[in-house]
């Protein structure tokens, strides 16, 4: 019987997987009705996996269970999009200041590599792996805190934040910036200047903040 536990959560969560890749990717959009019955089929397996992948999804902040009607995907709304960066900017903010006085040797190394990575692929011009590795970037500021309460609030607004941070990247211009802003953080936080260091991730994520709801805004409008 344990056995068959293990299965089943181990099918659970491959599709949980599954179903969250799809929708950072936007083949699933948001006020999308996810039905069981469908993705069971679809995935080739049975309602009970899928219904706690979408619980999973649900705890992620990724959709919305919504009693006597079903699980949708999450809709946000501009007030939404403006505390979920606010609070990412916060966190960031605050990773960053926690490393005066405490930086390590191997933390300072990952920091020259990720800024060699973004050089790279900036300059080869490949935006999915430049996001990918934004990511990434963005969650070791927050590991390196050592904080694992952190670390749990941070994966839920990151969760939420990339179901839209392609958005902030839809310009030559805005990679461009971006770039610059990650060469600058990284070497501010090198050199020690972790104040000049939170001001540009400060700007950074203003920045994607105020595109994303532009966006959201020109999308109301077109409605």
């Amino acid at each position: 019987m344990s056995n068959g536990k293990v299965k089943v959560n181990t099918i659970s969560q491959q599709a949980y997987s599954i179903l969250k890749k799809a929708i950072l990717a936007g083949d699933y959009g948001p006020g999308y009705w996810l039905q069981e019955k469908e993705l069971a089929k679809d995935l080739g397996v049975s309602r009970s996996p899928i219904r706690e992948a979408l619980k999973q999804l649900a705890a992620d902040g990724l959709v919305d269970e919504i009693p006597n009607k079903g699980t949708f995907v999450k809709e946000f709304t501009i007030k939404e999009i403006i505390e979920v960066y606010e609070v990412r900017e916060m966190l960031e903010e605050y990773a960053i200041q926690h490393l005066e006085g405490k930086i390590k040797e191997d933390q300072i190394e990952k920091l020259k590599s990720y800024r060699d990575d973004f050089e790279y692929y900036h300059k080869k011009g490949d935006i999915d792996k430049y996001i990918e590795l934004d990511s990434k970037f963005h969650r070791y500021l927050i590991e390196c805190t050592d904080n694992g309460v952190l670390l749990d609030v941070y994966r839920k607004v990151r969760n939420i934040n990339r179901l839209f941070r392609i958005i902030s990247w839809s310009t030559q211009k805005r990679f461009d910036r971006f770039q610059k802003d990650h060469v600058k953080m990284i070497d501010c936080i090198i050199k020690g200047d972790f104040k000049k260091a939170s001001e540009i991730c400060a700007a950074h994520i203003s920045l994607a903040r105020d595109t994303a709801v532009k966006h959201l805004e020109h999308e109301t409008i077109e409605d």
